[in-house]
């Protein structure tokens, strides 16, 4: 069974040098790196690196050095928009983590506040009964306080 090897790529882009104010060239390898990313370039169709020799080969090429003059008139605004949409996709990712989780202890909340709502209902039907309990334990104190021979008498004969 074989098996497909991934292949990594990204595109290259050049680095503004605000000492000169141009765009410029700079090897996004490091020496001796190892498992390097393959670089594409939008100068020419197809145009790809993986090393560092290879970059310097490619950056020396006429068709290279017309992309990095004209890069802040045709590019540019390309680059910054795509950076600019890719972190508002992660802020936007993030805020809808936040917003699950808020969502997730409001719900935890409000059955807490249900179950608020249920317990004071308990609590005042409990003191109804104990109310209750009272009166009529008044009730029955006022029956024991009566003379049962005489207020009778009238029943008994």
């Amino acid at each position: 069974m074989s098996q497909l090897a991934k292949i990594d790529f990204d595109i290259y882009i050049p680095i503004f040098d605000g000492n000169i104010g141009e765009y410029v060239d700079k090897s996004p390898y490091k020496p001796y790196e190892r498992n390097r990313i393959r670089y594409e370039c939008r100068c020419c169709a197809g145009k790809s690196f993986i090393t560092n020799a290879q970059f310097k080969s490619h950056i020396k090429s006429q068709t290279h050095q017309e992309f990095i003059n004209n890069y802040s008139k045709y590019y540019k605004e390309v680059d910054k928009a795509a950076e600019t949409i890719k972190n508002q996709l992660i802020e936007i990712e993030l805020l809808k983590r936040k917003n699950r989780k808020i969502n997730k202890q409001y719900i935890t909340l409000k059955s807490k506040d249900i179950d608020n709502d249920k317990l004071k209902e308990l609590n005042n039907k409990l003191l109804e009964k104990e109310n209750k309990i009272l009166e009529l334990q008044k009730y029955i104190e006022s029956l024991d306080n009566f003379d049962s021979d005489e207020d009778f008498s009238d029943c008994i004969s």
